[in-house]
């Protein structure tokens, strides 16, 4: 594994890879393929996206802005010297003590964020932030209203996206404990303060990374595998409340969701997370419909065609290209298997004039009930986490 480590405070690395090349000249049949499969994965050739492929993960350390922040000017407060709690894994949005805080103060200014998102000059950047949590950019007020300020108590896995040259850019990132984000009604961290980059659920996970993930020399001596946490939604619909780990005083602090500290209730004992973590919930049915976390507009429906088989089709109209408009009902994914590991093909499409090209081999796996994982290798692997839409 390639791992791409960001030191000091404001560095950026060169983590990811350019976008598909343009130009008059007709590509390859393979270039052609790759192409047409980015731009079914994640729309990457529309939208202009650089995409770190997994198997690449950056360490961001607190007071790290980290590679093509949203904004240089911090929205949030690191806090260094976080206790990570003593055993990480996979734990649920709202379990207690997951996060941490200060008692009566808020680690992420939200009021700012939505300020710099909706001045005139930012619109690309709020478009993009706006897609990659599946908002309009006209609800991002209303939207960030609802979150709530809180810090990792653990280092967490996610899928962090930059904003470089009017695009985004995507790529796995380690955040350390002590890290500021604002995460949503589900207790998913969905921003990361200190620059305003958006979040989504990790393609990696804590059993793919290796001990010399971390370089920085003050991280380095506490890092351990075991203690790395990735977050799935809330158990319950929505949290209402969320029980922190004040990391001043050791006790407990009760904020409701949406706040932003100051309607905090200090609580007389600490939370005390289980050492063990959670089981993932089995996997639900394959069936229903996806959308691409890096680009919205993208919704497969997966419908089942016998027994351990079926299909994916376009749920919705989808322009990738000047030439090329796919169909609603157009069959783009054929799929084996009963879960949570499948395999099969998608078929690429010419973007020129939407003819159908050589399938390719395709492996998706369903990380949790809401999230999958869908991977192709061309010229090296490439993968694209899709969640669960209410959309048809």
């Amino acid at each position: 594994m390639r791992v791409i480590t960001a030191g000091r405070a404001g560095s950026t690395a060169a983590v990811t890879a350019g976008p598909p090349a343009t130009g008059r000249r007709t590509p390859g049949r393979a270039g052609v393929a790759m192409l047409a499969v980015a731009c079914l994965l994640a729309a990457l050739a529309v939208t202009g996206c650089r995409h770190v492929a997994a198997g690449k993960v950056l360490a961001v350390a607190v007071d790290v802005l980290g590679p093509d922040p949203f904004s240089e000017t911090a929205f949030g407060q690191d806090t260094r010297s976080v206790v990570p709690n003593p055993v990480g894994g996979t734990r649920a949005g709202d379990v207690a003590g997951l996060y941490g805080g200060s008692l009566n103060k808020r680690a992420c200014d939200k009021s700012s964020l939505v300020r710099f998102l909706t001045a005139a000059g930012n619109r690309a950047k709020a478009r993009v932030w706006a897609e990659v949590l599946g908002i309009s950019a006209d609800h991002i007020a209303g939207y960030v209203r609802t979150l709530t300020p809180v810090l990792l108590r653990n280092d967490t896995l996610v899928t962090n996206h930059g904003f470089k040259n009017g695009a985004k850019t995507v790529f796995q990132a380690l955040l350390e404990a002590g890290v500021a984000v604002l995460v949503d009604r589900l207790g998913r961290p969905v921003v990361k303060c200190n620059c305003g980059n958006p979040l989504a659920d990790p393609i990696e996970r804590p059993d793919d990374l290796t001990p010399d993930l971390i370089s920085d020399p003050r991280w380095k001596p506490r890092f351990e595998v075991r203690k790395v946490t990735v977050v799935r939604r809330s158990t319950t619909k929505r949290v209402r409340r969320f029980h922190l780990a004040d990391i001043g005083s050791g006790r407990g602090i009760g904020r409701p969701a949406g706040s932003d500290g100051g309607r905090d209730l200090a609580l007389p004992a600490p939370p005390v997370l289980s050492s063990v973590p959670e089981e993932p919930a089995a996997s639900p049915p394959l069936s229903g419909t996806w959308r691409a976390s890096s680009y919205s507009s993208s919704l497969i429906r997966v419908e089942p065609a016998g027994p351990g088989t079926f299909t994916g089709v376009i749920a919705r109209e989808l322009r990738i290209g000047d030439g090329c408009v796919l169909e609603e009902g157009r069959k783009i994914w054929s799929v084996e298997g009963t879960g949570p590991h499948y395999a099969g093909s998608l078929v690429p499409v010419a973007v020129e004039d939407c003819r159908d090209l050589p399938e390719v081999p395709v492996t998706w796996e369903l990380k949790d009930g809401d999230t999958l994982v869908v991977c192709v290798t061309l010229d090296r692997r490439r993968c694209e986490t899709w969640v669960r839409s209410p959309e048809a």
